[in-house]
């Protein structure tokens, strides 16, 4: 059986990863794999970001809103026709419509990947394995255009800040993860971060 996606990111990590884990990175490249996890996140936005709650909704970019415990399911699937790994995110934020928040991740080489937003803003980060945890480490913004990858050099730094998330087993079939944006041109007042626990509810490979 072909191996999965991220079997080649994490590289000689791979073996390491906890079951949990494995099961959420279970996805194989050119298929029609589907993972589905469901869970709960605390949602924080700094006060200016939340003014620009319209704009963040429109760009398909993080959530629009803050909340605590906001239900939310993630599909992670494969394509038959290349090796990207595409997360789906459904919120359910009380009292709102469903919002739906989808990415593409790409590999660049072993332990790097960009995560490309529907707007073409991609985020470059490496992917460990330390010690328990998964660890994504910033590497920088490229913007996708016309088939190329723009660096976004220090203005996406300056206007998004630094990115940063873990991903940490805590049973067979659960895992708890946090990501957080910081720093930027109005540092403190732009922070963005969402935290909470998954478990893993279905793992379905099918070929391509």
């Amino acid at each position: 059986m072909t191996l999965p996606i991220f079997a080649e990111i994490f590289a000689e990590q791979w073996k390491s990863l906890p079951p949990a884990l494995k099961a959420h990175y279970a996805n194989r490249p050119f298929s029609n794999d589907r993972v589905t996890v469901t869970g709960k996140l605390t949602i924080r936005m700094a006060p200016l970001l939340r003014l620009f709650s319209p704009l963040l909704k429109a760009c398909k970019m993080l959530t629009p809103w803050e909340g605590m415990d906001v239900p939310c399911t993630v599909e992670f699937r494969s394509e038959p026709e290349s090796k990207a790994f595409i997360f789906e995110r459904r919120f359910a934020f009380p009292g709102r419509p469903p919002y739906v928040f989808r990415s593409k991740m790409i590999m660049q080489r072993p332990h790097e990947v960009i995560e490309y937003m529907a707007n073409g803003v991609g985020w470059r980060c490496a992917y460990y394995y330390d010690k328990d945890k998964v660890l994504l480490q910033h590497r920088g913004y490229v913007w996708r255009i016309f088939g190329r990858d723009l660096p976004l050099s220090w203005l996406g730094e300056l206007l998004l800040g630094h990115g940063g998330a873990y991903e940490q087993a805590t049973g067979e079939n659960s895992f708890k993860m946090r990501m957080a944006l910081y720093g930027g041109l109005f540092q403190a007042l732009t922070e963005y971060s969402y935290e909470g626990e998954f478990t893993v509810t279905e793992v379905s490979l099918r070929d391509g």
